[in-house]
C-alpha cells in the first residue's frame, strides 16, 4: 500500500468519501498518533484532495494542533475553505500568535485569506512563519504566494539522453555565459518550466539549478539571458570554503529528471513522498519552509519556488537544493541547506 506510517502501524484504506470521515473521526476524538493520522492525509492531499472539503471548518475549529500533515498537503487540503474559516484564523491570531493558525491561514490561499495575512503581519504578527513558507507580505494590499498550488514528482534516470527535456549534468558552459570566470562548477539539472503549471514567465525555456564548489550551504543569484545562461553569478550566504580544490568528476551522473503529478504510485510516509524509489524532490508547491526563502537582491521581492531536490540528484554535497525565479528581474537564486 503506498501509504507506510511511520509509526510502523499499519495504515487503513482511503479508498472512498467514507474512508476520510474515519479518519476525521479519528483526529476528533484522539484515539490514534497523529503522525499516523498525518500519513494518510499526506495520501489524500495527493490522490483526492477534494474528498477533505467536508471537514475544512471542523479541521480549523478546533482540529489543527493535532493535524500533523505538512504544509504542501495543507495546500491541497485546506485549498479555497470558506470564508468562516478564514475568520475564525484571524480572530484566534489576532488573540494569540499560534503557527498552526498561520500555516492554516496561508495554506487556504483565497483572498480574504491573503488579506487576513498582511492584517495579521501590519499588526504585529510574524512576519518570518508566512515568509518562511512562500508567502510575500508587501507593503500594502494583501499577501503573496510565491509558490505554484500545482506539485509535480521529480524522479531521476540516470543514463545519456542528448536530448532531455529535463537533463541532469549539463556541460557547465551550457549553464553559465562565461565558465572561466563563474564560481558555478556544478550541474544539477534544468527544469523545462512550461512543464510546472503555475510557474511565472521566463525569457528562456529552462532554468538551471546548479553549484559552486562548496559542499556546504550557499546562495547564488545570477541573470538569465535569453539563450537560458546565466551571468552575473554571486555566491552569497557561504558556509567557510572549502581547502580542498574542487574535483567532482564532470561527467559523473548524468541523466535527466522525470515529472509526475502526485498520485497512488508514490509512498508517503514520514508526511512526505521521499521514500518513493527513484524520486528525489518536487517542482512547484512551497519551499520546504525550514530556512528563509531568498529575497531578490535588485527588487527585494520575495522569490519565486520552482523547485526542490535532494542533492543525490547529482551528488555534490548533502541536503535540499533549491532553485528560485524573480521573473521582473530574470534573476535566479540557487541555495544549498541542510537536512534538518
Amino acid at each position: 500500500m503506498p501509504i507506510e506510517p511511520v509509526t510502523g502501524e499499519p495504515p487503513i484504506p482511503v479508498d472512498s468519501p467514507e474512508d476520510v470521515a474515519v479518519l476525521v473521526e479519528h483526529l476528533a476524538r484522539g484515539d490514534r498518533d497523529p503522525a499516523w493520522l498525518g500519513d494518510h492525509f499526506a495520501y489524500l492531499a495527493g490522490t483526492r484532495p477534494q474528498w477533505f472539503q467536508p471537514y475544512q471548518e471542523q479541521v480549523v475549529d478546533g482540529l489543527l494542533e493535532r493535524f500533523e500533515v505538512a504544509f504542501d498537503d495543507q495546500c491541497q487540503l485546506l485549498a479555497g475553505a470558506p470564508d468562516a474559516c478564514v475568520q475564525t484564523l484571524a480572530r484566534r491570531l489576532r488573540d494569540s500568535q499560534d503557527f498552526h493558525d498561520a500555516l492554516a491561514l496561508s495554506a487556504i490561499g483565497t483572498g480574504a485569506a491573503l488579506t487576513a495575512i498582511a492584517e495579521d503581519v501590519r499588526n504585529g504578527g510574524d512576519r518570518e512563519i508566512y515568509e518562511d513558507s512562500g508567502i510575500r507580505i508587501p507593503s500594502t494590499g494583501p499577501a503573496e504566494p510565491r509558490f505554484s498550488p500545482h506539485r509535480r514528482a521529480v524522479f531521476l534516470e540516470p543514463g545519456d539522453f542528448p536530448d532531455a527535456e529535463h537533463p541532469v549534468g549539463l556541460p557547465i558552459d551550457r549553464v553559465v555565459a562565461d565558465p572561466s570566470s563563474s564560481p558555478v562548477v556544478w550541474h544539477y539539472l534544468s527544469l523545462r518550466l512550461a512543464d510546472v503549471p503555475g510557474l511565472p514567465a521566463w525569457p528562456a525555456e529552462r532554468a538551471h539549478l546548479a553549484a559552486p564548489a562548496s559542499t556546504g550551504r550557499w546562495t547564488v543569484f545570477a541573470e538569465s539571458g535569453a539563450d537560458g545562461r546565466y551571468h552575473g553569478e554571486q555566491v552569497v550566504d557561504e558556509d567557510e570554503p572549502d581547502d580542498d580544490e574542487f574535483t567532482d568528476e564532470p561527467d559523473f551522473g548524468r541523466g535527466r529528471v522525470l515529472l509526475r503529478p502526485y498520485g497512488p504510485d508514490l509512498v508517503y510516509s514520514n508526511g512526505h513522498v521521499h521514500t518513493t524509489p527513484g524520486l528525489v524532490g518536487t517542482a512547484g508547491g512551497p519551499p520546504i519552509g525550514l530556512y528563509p526563502n531568498p529575497s531578490c537582491p535588485s527588487c527585494k521581492r520575495l522569490m519565486f519556488h520552482a523547485v526542490t531536490v535532494s542533492s543525490m540528484v547529482r551528488e555534490h554535497g548533502d541536503g535540499p537544493r533549491s532553485l528560485y525565479l524573480c521573473e521582473d528581474c530574470q534573476t535566479v537564486a540557487m541555495t544549498a541547506t541542510g537536512w534538518n
